[in-house]
This record gives structure tokens, C-alpha cells and sequence, in this order.
């Protein structure tokens, strides 16, 4: 089993061969397990499909209906359906159509052309196109742990003193991104997540009575 479990997908049986064969011949230390889908025409369907799979990376043509019209999505809508729950994941758009992905995309740096994948694009490149999945992967993976190091510390830290509210939103922020990014439910211990809510709660019901208050002076 590789070190990196990637996804390719994609619709078309001789490009799918073709990306196989240059993964087989370029991951030269075997850090790589290859997984191979064809997409299904329905995307929420297809996510599901997936969602358990605890992939580190995920690689997709652009024109997944291109030669299926019964898939109702490209690549790119799968990219942005996966980065709307996991926000920062390792997704790259592979396509021959470079102006066209780069206008429908958000993000010009997650789309690259099949033909840097060619021997001799690779040979003049500073990286190979599986250097760059590792270095996304690793940044990836990198910024996972620094979040959890930070809320770590923050939870420490609320063990000796209250928290000012920027120190409370951070929490929030980073117990949020740590729970999208890894599939796990909230880090945050009970008590915390639970006395913010409820300072929340009470913070509203002040607001409202303060609301009425106005409201009935004003008619009065």
C-alpha cells in the first residue's frame, strides 16, 4: 500500500490507462495508491460514493461528460463540491482545454494541462506533476497539524483563564477547519463549545430585551 491514496477519475478508458502507466512509471519509490472511479451521473450520488474513502488527494479530468452526456457534471464542479466541505484539499484538474477551466474556475493554481505530464515537459520542469500532488498533500497535512497544535494550546490556555473573544473565535475557527479538513467530529472539549454557545444564547436574549425595550418606549 502507497503512502499517498490518491483518486483519479475520470470517463474515459484510454486516458484513465494512460495516467496509470505514467503513475506506474514515475512513482519511482512506490509512495503512491492509485484509485481509479469512473464518475456516475448524478454528483451527489458520486460524492457519496467517496466521502469514506479518506482520500489524500484527488486528481479528475475537466470534461467528465465530454463522451458521456448522462453525467450532469464536469470536474470542476466535483473540485468545488469537495473543497466546499473540505476546505485546502489536494485537488487537481487535469485538461487539454487550459483558457476555458481557468475562466470556469476559481482557482487557476488547481488546473494543470496534460501535456506537462509529457516526458519531456517533466524533463525541463522543476517538479513532476506527482511532485507537486506530494508537496499539496504535505502542505495539506502540515497545516492540519498546525491548527490542532493551536487549538491545543488555546484549550490549555482556557484551563487558567477565560479566553478574550478573539482567543473564543479562533477556537471556533480552528476546531471548525480541523473538523471539515479530517472528517472527525469537533475537538473542542464539551464544556468549551458548550459555555460559548451559551454566552451566545444569553448575549442574544440581552440584545432582544434591550430591542423591546426601545420598541415600547417608542410607542409610548
Amino acid at each position: 500500500m502507497g503512502k499517498y491514496k490518491i483518486l483519479f477519475v475520470d470517463e474515459v478508458e484510454a486516458d484513465i490507462r494512460r495516467f496509470q502507466r505514467y503513475v506506474y512509471k514515475n512513482d519511482v519509490n512506490k509512495i503512491f495508491e492509485l484509485i481509479v472511479k469512473t464518475p456516475e451521473s448524478n454528483l451527489d450520488n458520486f460524492l457519496n460514493e467517496i466521502k469514506d474513502e479518506e482520500f489524500d488527494a484527488i486528481i479528475t479530468d475537466h470534461k467528465l461528460h465530454e463522451e458521456n452526456a448522462n453525467i450532469s457534471f464536469d470536474g470542476l464542479d466535483l473540485v468545488e463540491a469537495v473543497l466546499d466541505k473540505k476546505i485546502n484539499f489536494p485537488c487537481f484538474i487535469l485538461t487539454s482545454y487550459d483558457d476555458e477551466a481557468i475562466v470556469d474556475g476559481k482557482d487557476v493554481n488547481i488546473i494543470y494541462i496534460k501535456g506537462l505530464m509529457q516526458a519531456d515537459a517533466e524533463n525541463n520542469a522543476h517538479a513532476t506533476f506527482l511532485d507537486k500532488i506530494e508537496n499539496q498533500i504535505l502542505h495539506y497535512r502540515k497545516r492540519i497539524q498546525d491548527a490542532e497544535n493551536e487549538l491545543l494550546e488555546l484549550v490549555v490556555k482556557s484551563d487558567t483563564q477565560d479566553l478574550n473573544v478573539e482567543d473564543e473565535n479562533k477556537l471556533l475557527e480552528l476546531d471548525t477547519f480541523i473538523e471539515q479538513s479530517t472528517n472527525k467530529k469537533s475537538s473542542l472539549p464539551k464544556h468549551l463549545k458548550g459555555r460559548k454557545h451559551l454566552d451566545k444564547l444569553h448575549k442574544m436574549i440581552e440584545n432582544t430585551d434591550k430591542l423591546l425595550v426601545t420598541l415600547n418606549q417608542d410607542k409610548s
